[in-house]
């Protein structure tokens, strides 16, 4: 299968527009008044701007929304530099700077989460508030456990796993069950789009780049940056309301919790019965969040 640039859905093909940001191109869903509240909705790892799909639509009523691809995922192209959180961060800082916005409110989902995070520490005064949706910075160091996991991390056996989804799409779209507490549950319309999705997502060399680029940074933070991130965490200043879905088999609602405890004023909420993924399947829950 030839690598094709992945279409928007419809239902956000007219706020889709490619900025330039210095030297980095980015393709992004802008949506909303420009004189609303700003919000940023920030893709994990593996995953791209229209995951907000659920959920973008509801917010253009009453906030500028900014749903980026960061570079190397969905329509953007790989930057030349190292994919890292630190380096995502930067560049949405940078493109907050384009678009001439001086304050969010950052949505970050995964990695998407740390990525948010990242700039909260690093330009507090850029952020007027962070959900963080099932994802978090590391505040105790560890490695991942013994599995599939250490493939992925291991140059050349990682490019490996990846490239052998392409040979079949089955393969390619069970490799998303373990983001939801049932997949199956899901819209019919919504598993086709999902299964037309990861099939372009394996099939691109740049997101098999991006990602795992992006996957042996997290593990490195994680092994020698938590210390300095729980840290740095104890003292920030910036509202933080953690989401969670009690059935999410990436990361137990404990982390979230953790997380919560740590950050003066943080607040912690868990969905009953949803996953990892829970913009996909609560996005009404998320939405009300949000506010």
């Amino acid at each position: 299968m030839p690598q094709t640039l992945m279409e928007p859905p419809e239902a956000l093909q007219p706020y889709a527009q490619v900025l330039h940001v210095g030297s980095t191109e980015l393709h992004c869903f802008v949506a909303g008044p420009t004189n609303a509240p700003t919000i940023l909705l920030i893709h994990g790892l593996g995953d791209e701007g229209d995951t907000w799909r659920c959920v973008l639509p509801a917010l253009t009523g009453r906030y500028r929304v900014i749903a980026p691809d960061l570079p190397g995922f969905g329509r953007s192209p790989l930057a030349q530099r190292p994919i890292t959180v630190a380096t995502y961060a930067r560049t949405l800082v940078a493109l907050m700077g384009t678009l001439g916005i001086a304050r969010a409110t950052l949505v970050g989902h995964s990695g998407g989460a740390m990525v948010a995070q990242r700039i909260a520490l690093g330009a507090p005064e850029r952020v007027e508030r962070l959900l963080l949706v099932g994802g978090c910075l590391p505040i105790t160091r560890h490695l991942p456990p013994p599995g599939p996991l250490w493939a992925f991390l291991t140059p050349g056996l990682g490019e490996l796993a990846y490239t052998s989804l392409r040979r079949s799409q089955d393969a390619a779209f069970a490799t998303l069950r373990p983001y939801y507490a049932d997949i199956d549950a899901l819209p019919e319309e919504e598993r086709a789009f999902l299964r037309q999705r990861v099939w372009a997502r394996v099939w691109s060399d740049s997101q098999q780049a991006a990602f795992l680029s992006w996957l042996r940074w997290i593990v490195i933070d994680g092994a020698t940056r938590a210390d300095t991130y729980r840290k740095l965490l104890a003292a920030s200043r910036v509202p933080t309301a953690l989401v969670w879905g009690e059935a999410d088999l990436l990361a137990p609602p404990t982390v979230g919790q953790a997380m919560a405890s740590l950050i003066p004023g943080a607040t912690t909420h868990v969905l009953p019965a949803t996953g990892h993924n829970l913009h996909h399947e609560r996005p009404d829950a998320l939405l009300e969040l949000i506010g």
